[in-house]
């Protein structure tokens, strides 16, 4: 099969992306209009608490395709002998998260009184195949396969909708919506085995594959953006409820624009951070187009908030005066802080396909200190919180990409890649 050029890779992956993205935000469009704003924001503390429990998940789809591009060229035999094992362990740490989740959830309603023991439960059963997804997302992106990457991308958020739009309109709670949207995605894991069934080899546990210590390497890395992103708005529903809280899960669709609209940046580009030969060009190409991306989203809230926000959520998030929280004017800065993250995250996924923990323990610092802030006085007023979300994310990005673009090459070699005979007992 011939390789595809470059170019219509990142048009491949950026087109995915960007209609995987849409579909996601349409699941919170959908039922900003379907639920009330109390609802609203109960479904948006969901979501947050979703993200940081799959953290795991999001490491699997990284050490998945730093094994995979690491290993080399591979016939279709020689890729399911790695990736049969692989998906083994995702399943095993899916059933895990989903059981220590479900454990914690009165702790966590306890902490977060926003949402209830059962609804934490229902959002607990979506782990098992959410890590299963992104095992297979971690293959089809190590393998350069960026078609079903992103078919896989999009068909996952497309199924989310579905079942947001389905359960929402016929009435259900928040934490019943959560379990319609689990179910969805077992259907989805199931279809993108069988995608790709040609070099997904049959699931089976091998031991010694250093497996354990690489993810939690890469959850250390890469849950710290993601905690780092979904902290102001956990903090959020602690101390704010109702309208405010509605209102600042609305605004953090701004933030997931900022976040997510350079990804595809990293998609493309983290097969080569992985490679040292090429990982200097791939950084500063991915640099400076998540730098773009990211002004030009901030620009066009800063502009366009007002109309974005009426079609988006309606007129009933416009305003703010008996609330003391105008998001029209603070939706430039939920859109900042999410740019910023971005390229945390990217400095983050350089780490990972190097092995380093450094950009984790200043990301692990960011996170300390915007907390510090925010608890300490930053949370009289909505506007107050997501502003020093804002400047601490762009003080941990600059520091973070200062201390990756030094890094070079000689971090890589401190931590070659693992050779292809470490895969040889999983051959089935």
């Amino acid at each position: 099969m011939a390789r595809r050029h470059p170019a219509d890779n990142a048009l491949l992956v950026a087109v995915g992306t960007l209609v995987g993205s849409v579909l996601s935000y349409g699941f919170s469009f959908a039922l900003a209009h379907l639920l009330d704003q109390t609802g609203y924001g109960q479904i948006g503390s969901l979501l947050m608490i979703s993200l940081v429990a799959s953290i795991p998940a999001t490491a699997i789809q990284a050490v998945t395709a730093r094994r995979i591009a690491s290993a080399g060229p591979l016939d279709a035999p020689g890729l399911r002998a790695l990736t049969g094992p692989l998906v083994r362990w995702s399943l095993l740490v899916g059933l895990g998260t989903t059981v220590l989740l479900a454990a914690l959830a009165p702790a966590v309603s306890a902490l977060l009184p926003a949402v209830s023991t059962g609804e934490v439960a229902w959002t607990a059963l979506s782990l098992v195949p959410n890590a299963l997804i992104f095992c297979y997302l971690g293959v089809a992106q190590g393998s350069s396969r960026f078609r079903a990457f992103s078919v896989l991308f999009v068909g996952f958020n497309g199924a989310k909708l579905l079942a947001g739009v389905v359960a929402g309109a016929a009435g259900a709670r928040p934490g019943l919506i959560m379990g319609v949207v689990a179910a969805s995605w077992f259907a989805t894991a199931a279809a993108a085995h069988y995608g790709l069934a040609d070099i997904v080899g049959k699931p089976h546990l091998v031991r010694g594959l250093g497996y354990v210590h690489e993810l939690g390497t890469a959850s250390w890395s890469l849950g710290a953006v993601l905690v780092l992103s979904l902290l102001d708005g956990l903090l959020a529903a602690h101390y704010f409820n109702g309208d405010v809280l509605g209102r600042y899960q609305a605004g953090a669709l701004f933030t997931r624009a900022g976040y997510f609209g350079p990804q595809f940046v990293g998609v493309l580009a983290y097969p080569k951070l992985a490679v040292p030969e090429t990982r200097r060009k791939a950084l500063t190409t991915a640099v400076v187009l998540s730098v773009g991306i990211g002004l030009l989203i901030v620009a066009c809230t800063l502009f366009a908030a007002s109309p974005i926000i009426r079609v988006a959520f309606g007129a009933k998030y416009l305003g703010g005066a008996g609330t003391h929280f105008d998001l029209v004017s603070a939706a430039w800065l939920f859109a900042l802080a999410g740019a910023t993250q971005a390229l945390v995250q990217l400095a983050l996924l350089d780490a990972v396909a190097r092995r380093s923990h450094v950009i984790g323990w200043l990301v692990f610092g960011g996170i300390v200190i915007e907390a510090a802030i925010i608890l300490g006085f930053a949370h009289h007023t909505a506007t107050q919180l997501i502003g020093t979300a804002a400047c601490c994310g762009t003080v941990t990005a600059v520091v973070s990409l200062t201390v990756s673009t030094l890094a070079r090459h000689h971090a890589a070699a401190q931590h070659p890649a693992q050779p292809n005979s470490e895969y040889v007992t999983a051959t089935p």
